[in-house]
């Protein structure tokens, strides 16, 4: 099966929730002790743009992220390209853009690319508590 046995996809059923631990956590030591035991198997991790910004790293669409900051009449596309940036900046990392033209795209990561060719962004705990969930769980092999 896909799922293990104690994940419940039926939505009516009214039954109790079953956890792959024995007693819910109740602290953080409990909680890295689960993660460290054989009943943990994965480990999922839900982060967005957010999880950068204290590094320096702009957001997307924050007041001053990164659409709200795009110009896009100096990106290099078509007339039609560059018209549906302006209506949707989001649209300058479409996947069907980029495979277009990936220049909208590549322009729009200079900035980044380059940081991090300089070392500009500097790694935040919450980067660092997910490259621990990596090296220091299933014998360094990681359950990400």
């Amino acid at each position: 099966p896909l799922l293990p046995e104690y994940v419940h996809l039926d939505m009516d059923d009214d039954g109790p929730v079953e956890y792959p631990f024995d007693q819910p956590p109740t602290s953080l030591q409990d909680i890295a002790n689960f993660i460290q035991s054989e009943k943990c198997k994965r480990i999922l991790v839900l982060a967005g743009a957010g999880m950068s910004v204290a590094s320096g790293i702009p957001d997307f669409r924050s007041s001053n992220g990164l659409y709200a900051t795009l110009d896009a009449t100096t990106l290099t596309g078509t007339e039609e390209q560059i018209e549906a940036i302006l209506r949707d900046p989001s649209y300058s990392l479409d996947q069907h853009l980029f495979m277009e033209n990936p220049l909208p795209c590549l322009e729009v990561n200079r900035e980044f690319i380059l940081g991090v060719r300089e070392r500009r962004w500097k790694a935040t705990l919450a980067h660092r508590f997910v490259e621990l969930l990596q090296t220091k769980t299933n014998g360094g092999r990681g359950k990400l």
